[in-house]
């Protein structure tokens, strides 16, 4: 029915085609960093803008129906 021997045959991995294979990733890891960091956007002639100081509007007008506040009348100092 079934074989006694349900896997293939695989011979192992010399040493030379491991090397080959570690060198080639290495290689391929070298210049895709290498292309990252030669096309990769650099801006070093202008400085960065510091941001600008943001002021908010301030509403200095009363509504028609408000009364200024008082102040009190301040004394002259004493000579």
């Amino acid at each position: 029915m079934s074989s006694a021997r349900t896997r293939t045959y695989h011979p192992r991995r010399g040493r030379r085609e491991v090397a080959i294979a570690v060198l080639a990733v290495a290689a391929i890891f070298l210049v895709t960093g290498g292309l990252v960091l030669l096309f990769a956007p650099h801006d070093d002639t202008n400085p960065v803008p510091a941001s600008p100081a943001v002021t908010l509007p301030v509403n200095t007008s009363l509504p028609s129906d408000a009364t200024p506040p008082s102040t009190p009348p301040t004394a002259s100092p004493a000579p």
